[in-house]
């Protein structure tokens, strides 16, 4: 889903993704310095179209190769280093774009040890009933959401005496045997109301509030509009004042002119109608 999340396609789009702008280009064109910082596969099925984006960035590091069919990785933590790194000697404007695996199955290995709060006691079974075995992965995820916070909150403070602006959007949810399914993870082709929706926060560093308070608020003001995620790079654009043929204001959700679509379609479905 990078495929729309960082190029103007959306899924409205008539023409493939590729053939549209992305974000990586523009902000170079903004006069900004791209860096990618990955801890997800170096290249592979799933990883290629990230890769196309890495290359295209001017600093690009990947925690380690691997390619998408290997099941073992390292904790998130990893970026840590390479994130001090790409600080140490910034432009005039920076653009970083930190890709996390997250809480991507399998999800006992996205969380170390000390991270282990919750157990398959902690998930309480439905009126169907869940095995202890789906339980068991119910409580890895939650875990490996409990320490995605922690990455993501850490990232942020390390922009914390910086002007900076950090956003985090992943780029699909997961279903966990959700109303009586028996389905866990997340297929792009069947989407599903628990796949589909994911949070969009926003974080400010005190420079940063300082000297853009109207961006703020209007980020304060859209936090209850809904919104689809392929729009983000309108958004962007918006809160860094750069324009572009593409750019268009009813797609950013903090703009004045921002127009909420009457039917959120993704693959075919409408969302609003059959899954929300």
């Amino acid at each position: 889903m990078l495929r729309k999340l960082l190029t103007f396609a959306d899924m409205d789009s008539a023409k493939p993704w590729y053939a549209y702008n992305n974000m990586i280009d523009t902000m170079k064109a903004a006069g900004y310095r791209t860096y990618w910082l990955s801890n997800q596969e170096s290249s592979g099925i799933w990883g290629n179209v990230a890769q196309l984006f890495a290359g295209r960035s001017d600093y690009s590091r990947f925690t380690r190769l691997r390619e998408s069919h290997e099941d073992n990785g390292i904790y998130d933590e990893a970026l840590f280093p390479l994130v001090d790194e790409a600080l140490q000697a910034p432009a005039e404007k920076n653009f970083y774009l930190i890709h996390l695996m997250g809480g991507h199955g399998l999800y006992y290995m996205r969380f170390p040890y000390i991270f282990s709060k919750f157990t398959a006691a902690d998930v309480p079974p439905p009126q169907d009933g869940l095995s202890e075995e789906k339980r068991t992965e119910i409580a890895q995820y939650a875990n490996a959401i409990y320490y995605n916070d922690f990455i993501v909150t850490s990232i942020m403070g390390k922009f914390a005496d910086k002007e900076a602006i950090v956003v985090y959007i992943p780029d699909h949810g997961e279903a966990l045997y959700d109303r009586g399914s028996t389905f866990s993870g997340h297929v792009e082709e069947h989407p599903t109301k628990e796949t589909l929706e994911v949070p969009m926060i926003f974080w400010a560093s005190p420079a940063y509030r300082a000297h853009h308070p109207e961006k703020w608020q209007a980020l304060k003001a859209a936090v209850d509009r809904p919104y689809m995620t392929d729009d983000f790079i309108h958004t962007l654009l918006d809160l860094l004042d750069i324009r572009t043929p593409e750019y268009d204001p009813r797609k950013s959700v903090i703009n004045p002119a921002f127009q909420p679509r009457a039917h959120r379609m993704v693959q075919g479905h409408d969302y609003d109608a059959e899954m929300k």
